[in-house]
């Protein structure tokens, strides 16, 4: 590597010096050619023909003039004399537009004609205005000698217009011979630039290859020594940098920062009674699983033999590591196909929590083995905090978790529904479906609290579909209305439901059972969900699409909004997040804000619904940006499908009696 280093460096003269010489090569042609055209459009035909035409009706207008003082001088009258005074104007006009037109072009010498004429106009006006001597303006001695200085001054130009001809000649016969050597310097230096252009162009390429090969010997050595060669995971070292950068950024943020230390269950006897191949099969396919199933933000690693790390940054809670590690537990436990052998292990993990447990990777690592080991001891399959006793909130996430099955079989979930008006009509156009919990000892329970655990146990696939079939035939009465084209029920799916297999079938399952129409059906989904690059995701979209079912964004504007994935994925509405609507009259940011996201909405044909709108002012601001939909408690409070029916009989009726009074 070093030889190769070397040869590129000894010298380095040689392309520096070449992309110099065309540089400078390039910067004189583009110089050469931007003056000398300068030179050639001053003195094209057409501007010489425009200069020479200007040039004439000049000299023709003074000799007007002349003709207009003699007339006067003939019949003294106030008429012929205003007449001479238009001309004197007119002439004193044209002399002013030639001398700013011409000021930096005069090339058939129309300055020299603006020097005659212009002191004689000077005069004239003069003495037609202010009188000569003691002699009126309109008396005979001062025409006359108006007429005289007229006569003199037009002869003069008449010469020097007889010149401009010539002078033309001459300015095109230079033109000639400039295009032409023009054209021979410019095939010169062209051949020229071609010639080092394709030398350098060469050179290129050598050293490219050269410099791709230094690239690819230096990516292999630096691969090797921050990677396993087995699982192609990070390695000790490797991850031992990671964790000090961990710890490091967890000193600035609230985020809290977990290890786990993993050691597989009866590896040795596996590998000593199988033999070693299938060892190495097993620690491959053990490194996918836990890849697998961590997050995209995390860092699985192999430290060496059957032990892995993995590194949990910003986690909100240290439940979440218990969670994880749960997950994991339960992918090693599920069987392993090697060599056409199912085998069986499992994984014994210890967890240890950044800065609680230490704020160095040595100590992390260290307490994160003991606690592996106290795994162990346990009878393996499980996983132990560093710390004796897991955290109060640790309990109260399992307590919620059971709780919450119980809920669903008890029948203790209920649901609201938040009306949903056209801003324009204040016509009612839809409800969105929230769902609650009626716990007997806590009371009314909002989703944020459970909705949380119900996505991280798996528990939210279940009451998704719940969800989904519960609304659906609570809505139905609401179709023996004459509900209008746009009218639609929202419900929100997560990400997690599609992950656990949320698809087609399932949506096609829900409308046959209850009855509710596709067409008034629009699922909310996430920014996160459009940005993720399973195809499967993209699929099941398109299916519900199929079905006859709307897409909405939820939130949109605190995720990602990248605006690309809008145009691919067959979305028909975007709801702007209730944090924006919150601070749009105290707040230009927000405004403008929500003013882009209408606009770029209405760009794509999509529909904008307002979340959380709460007071007049916020509604009038909204108004006046174009919105499309709205709700919030300005609007209605969240109320019960029956509630519904009841706002859309009373729409109904008011139609109706509106329809009456029309006829009548």
């Amino acid at each position: 590597m070093k030889t190769l280093a070397a040869k590129i460096l000894a010298r380095p003269a040689i392309p520096f010096a070449l992309v110099g010489l065309l540089l400078v090569g390039t910067l004189s042609v583009i110089y050469y050619v931007q003056r000398t055209l300068s030179e050639i459009e001053e003195a094209l035909p057409i501007t010489l023909s425009k200069q020479e035409r200007d040039i004439r009706v000049l000299v023709n207008d003074m000799g007007r003039l002349v003709q207009d003082i003699e007339f006067a001088r003939s019949d003294p009258s106030d008429k012929k004399f205003s007449v001479i005074l238009r001309q004197t104007h007119k002439v004193e006009l044209l002399l002013e537009k030639i001398r700013e037109t011409y000021q930096f072009s005069d090339v058939l010498g129309i300055s020299a004609i603006h020097a005659k004429l212009n002191p004689a106009i000077f005069d004239i006006k003069t003495w037609l205005t202010n009188g000569l001597y003691d002699f009126e303006p309109t008396s005979d001695y001062t025409l006359k000698l108006a007429e005289l200085r007229a006569k003199n001054a037009h002869q003069e130009a008449e010469i020097l217009l007889l010149r401009v001809g010539k002078t033309a000649i001459n300015v095109l016969t230079e033109q000639a011979q400039r295009i032409k050597a023009f054209r021979n310097i410019m095939i010169v230096k062209l051949i020229v630039l071609t010639v080092m252009t394709i030398g350098l162009v060469l050179l290129g390429f050598r050293l490219q290859k050269i410099v791709f090969a230094l690239k690819d010997s230096e990516e292999q050595i630096r691969y090797r020594a921050n990677y396993d060669s087995l699982t192609d995971l990070p390695n000790r070292p490797n991850f031992v940098e990671h964790l000090g950068e961990a710890i490091t950024r967890g000193r600035r943020s609230p985020g809290k920062t977990a290890l786990m230390f993993i050691d597989l269950d009866r590896f040795k006897t596996i590998n000593d009674t199988l033999g070693h191949d299938y060892g190495d099969e097993l620690i491959k396919q053990v490194g996918l699983r836990i890849r697998d199933t961590i997050r995209d933000t995390d860092l699985v690693a192999r430290l060496g033999g059957d032990e892995f790390t993995v590194l949990l940054t910003d986690l909100s809670d240290v439940i979440h590591a218990s969670i994880i590690a749960k997950d994991i537990i339960a992918q090693l436990s599920l069987p392993f196909v090697l060599h056409g052998h199912e085998i069986y292990t499992g994984a014994s993990i210890g967890i240890t929590v950044c800065p609680e447990d230490g704020e160095d990777a040595n100590t992390l690592l260290k307490n994160a083995d003991m606690a592996m080991y106290e795994a162990k001891k346990q009878g393996g399959n499980t996983f132990r905090f560093f710390t004796s006793q897991m955290t109060e909130r640790a309990k109260q996430f399992l307590d919620l978790d059971k709780d919450l099955r119980r809920a669903m079989a008890q029948d203790e979930l209920l649901l609201d529904f938040q009306p949903i008006y056209d801003l324009a009509s204040s016509e009612l156009m839809g409800a969105e479906v929230l769902l609650r919990w009626q716990h007997p000892d806590r009371g009314l329970i909002m989703p944020d609290e459970f909705i949380t655990v119900a996505e991280e146990t798996g528990l939210i696939d279940e009451i998704g579909l719940w969800v989904l079939h519960r609304a659906c035939a609570e809505a139905r009465p609401w179709l023996q209305y004459e509900l209008h084209e746009k009218f639609y029920m929202s419900v929100n799916v997560s990400i997690r439901q599609f992950k656990g297999g949320f698809r087609k079938k399932h949506l096609a399952a829900v409308f046959e059972e209850t009855g509710f129409p596709s067409k008034h059906l629009v699922l909310e989904i996430t920014e996160s969900l459009l940005m993720d690059d399973d195809v499967r995701f993209r699929d099941a979209l398109n299916d519900f699409r199929d079905l006859g079912v709307r897409l909405a964004v939820d939130d949109f504007g605190t995720g990602y909004s990248a605006l690309s994935y809008l145009r691919e994925f067959p979305v028909d509405t975007l709801k702007i997040d209730r944090s924006f609507i919150q601070d749009i009259v105290e707040s230009s940011n927000d405004r403008r804000l929500v003013e882009a996201i209408v606009v770029m909405a209405h760009g794509l044909d999509l529909v904008v619904v307002a979340e959380g709108v709460e007071t007049a002012e916020q509604d009038v601001l909204l108004r006046g940006l174009n919105c499309d939909m709205v709700q919030g408690y300005f609007y209605g409070m969240p109320v019960s499908a029956a509630a519904i029916t009841d706002l859309l009989e009373s729409n109904s009726l008011q139609a109706g009696a509106k329809k009456s009074a029309k006829t009548a």
